[in-house]
């Protein structure tokens, strides 16, 4: 009997190192380098995060830098001849005295529906130097978002005096309005006259 005729031996090896002992097809390997470009690709794509939050029955986006706290609600306390359907009174938040605002009044929001669930809680946006506070009615989270998910505004928005916003967003919520904290921290400003 010769050499040739003999049956193969059987390979004891485990079946990790058999599998990855086995020779590599060409087609496999232009495969997998495609994909792995193709994912690089992607990781590459400028991304921002973002505190998504909802005011009445509208959903927002800020970005993640101007968010200074966010905390359970607290005491809101009035002053005198100075507030408005906009500008709610002062709050403690973290040893500083903030201005608090109310979101809805100042850009004239829808409320939502009364049987939407709140879990209200207390929003400080701005800078270290500068900072002012509103209830949000939910606060699901921070999301990172590629930049260019983000969508025109319909006219009719782009064209309002009061625009906060810079664009819409997909997210899991559903339609969400991404905003410009420069205008919105102006419309603050404005507020308080």
């Amino acid at each position: 009997m010769s050499t040739s005729d003999s049956p193969t031996a059987p390979d004891d090896r485990p079946a990790m190192s058999r599998l990855l002992d086995r020779p590599n097809r060409p087609a496999t390997i232009a495969e997998s380098t495609k994909a792995s470009a193709e994912s690089r690709v992607l990781r590459r794509e400028p991304q921002f995060n973002l505190l998504v939050f909802r005011c009445g029955a509208e959903w927002f986006a800020i970005p993640a830098e101007y968010v200074v706290h966010v905390s359970k609600v607290t005491n809101v306390h009035t002053l005198p001849h100075r507030t408005n359907n906009s500008f709610r009174g002062l709050t403690a938040l973290s040893g500083a005295v903030i201005p608090v605002f109310d979101f809805i009044g100042l850009l004239g929001v829808p409320p939502a529906a009364e049987n939407i669930l709140r879990k209200p809680r207390m929003l400080t946006v701005g800078t270290a130097e500068e900072s002012w506070a509103f209830e949000a009615d939910d606060v699901p989270g921070v999301y990172a978002m590629p930049r260019n998910a983000v969508k025109p505004l319909p006219l009719t928005v782009e064209q309002s005096p009061r625009r906060i916003s810079s664009g819409l967003l997909s997210t899991v919520q559903g339609s969400t309005s991404l905003v410009d904290p420069e205008r919105l921290i102006n419309e603050f400003r404005n507020a308080i006259g």
